[in-house]
């Protein structure tokens, strides 16, 4: 399906209860089958197996946040082995439902062990402390290390442990004798037994639950009803006492990452304006330039707009640096004309002069940057599916649109703001004069009878 599928090349990889697929896509493409196309053929295309389960591919728990592609479920509970249990069986139900690719694997398969499993009974009847059990299977296979040994001017290190023809299977294992309080000796295989038990590669806790995602890939075209459709089956399944669904989708993360860098860029504005406050020498005039931030954001809306992408987690750390970016232009023009006008040039003088003589450096200022910008645009997704689109279509459509609207909106901004501090100096200028004025006379001696 090589040539299908539009394919360079192919990883095939496998392991005794694993196999997996990698495919990369010929560059320049020579057709347009999409990632989750190519991956929904190669399922159709596999013969089904008994004890075979397919994935789509492989996810992080609380990884790949920002894919609009991807409905994540989360479960919480206190008894991990009985939410792994549940989790199987919700993927199995959820991969039937129409528009779902498949669900992604969230980890290795557990792997098995072997566990002595002590009868409680048999431990009481004899008197046998099960600390002790443990010590001694401890100290027959790891060793146990004792003080070290001077000898000859050195410090050798000494560890004791059974021999290794004493320890080397399970038989010998359970013939290990187990001391009783009572100071008989007993053999380990009286008081245990071995089973084969697999244990989870990593438990992740939330709220102080054990929680467990699963994430599901949806097919191309019809995200949007199937994630609605996930929703009320979500809604309407009753799970095992102690155990929830958690509130959301899985995505909540997402939120709250984006409600932070809200707050940064909201406390970024607020300092790129008390430092233009004191560059100004006034807190009015600043205005007229953190005005040209909203003019940035139609350049991001319409560059994502024309290029069909929705803005990822990377283009809001965009939105962020642009802030700092785009009130240089203004600070630029503005800080001319309070030169100018402090040399004698009326307002509107002032403003055409700076306009006149500032737009080549801000427009030099902005193609570098834009251009430099270009390239990080255009390049696809990095080895590990990071890209960088909407983080450069954010800062070149932000800076395009505020760059050709600061010429324009800025000084506008500037005569608003600038007649508003000179009414509200004379404002206050007419207060303080009144005020003056009333307490000269109350302060005037009366005048004799």
């Amino acid at each position: 399906m090589a040539e299908e599928l539009d394919l360079d090349g192919w990883f095939l990889s496998h392991r005794a209860t694993f196999g997996e697929f990698q495919g990369w896509f010929k560059s320049p493409r020579t057709n347009d089958v999409s990632p989750r196309e190519a991956t929904k053929r190669v399922q159709e295309a596999l013969p089904e197996k008994a004890g075979v389960k397919l994935f789509t591919g492989e996810d992080e728990e609380g990884g790949d946040r920002q894919n609009k592609n991807l409905y994540k479920v989360m479960i919480e509970g206190e008894d991990a082995e009985m939410l792994e249990a549940v989790a199987v069986q919700l993927e199995e139900l959820f991969a039937r439902v129409p528009g779902v690719l498949g669900t992604k694997k969230v980890a290795d398969d557990s792997p098995s062990e072997i566990a002595l499993v002590l009868d409680r009974e048999r431990i009481q009847a004899q008197n046998i402390n099960p600390t002790v059990v443990s010590a001694v299977v401890g100290y027959a296979l790891r060793g146990q290390r004792l003080p070290r040994f001077h000898y000859g001017g050195k410090e050798i290190p000494v560890t004791v442990r059974f021999r290794e023809q004493d320890r080397d299977s399970l038989d010998e294992l359970f013939d290990f004798g187990v001391p009783t309080e009572d100071g008989a000796i007993v053999p380990l295989s009286s008081v245990s037994e071995p089973r084969y038990l697999s244990s989870a590669h990593r438990i992740f806790r939330k709220n102080k639950l054990t929680s467990r995602e699963i994430p599901i890939e949806l097919e191309e075209g019809t995200e949007d009803d199937t994630r609605e459709t996930l929703v009320a089956m979500v809604a309407n399944i009753d799970l095992p006492e102690g155990m929830t669904f958690a509130a959301g989708d899985g995505n909540q993360g997402l939120s709250e990452d984006l409600q932070g860098m809200l707050f940064a860029g909201v406390v970024s504005i607020i300092f790129i304006y008390l430092l233009m406050g004191f560059l100004f020498e006034s807190f009015i005039l600043p205005l007229s330039i953190i005005l040209t931030i909203p003019l940035a954001s139609l350049g991001v809306y319409w560059g994502h707009f024309l290029f069909g992408l929705n803005i990822d987690f990377l283009g809001v750390v965009g939105l962020i640096l642009l802030v700092g970016v785009v009130v240089n232009n203004g600070i630029v023009l503005i800080d001319y004309v309070t030169r100018l006008r402090h040399r004698g040039h009326e307002r509107t003088e002032a403003l055409l002069l700076a306009a006149d003589r500032r737009f080549r450096p801000i427009m030099m200022t902005a193609l570098t940057t834009i251009g430099g910008l270009v390239p990080l645009t255009l390049q696809g997704s990095s080895s590990i599916g990071l890209g960088y689109r909407s983080f450069g279509l954010t800062l070149i459509g932000g800076l395009t649109t505020a760059t050709l609207l600061t010429l324009l909106v800025v000084p506008i901004f500037y005569t608003f703001f600038d007649d508003l501090r000179a009414t509200v100096g004379a404002t206050l200028k007419r207060a303080l004069k009144r005020g003056a004025a009333s307490e000269g006379e109350s302060a005037a001696p009366a005048p004799a009878s």
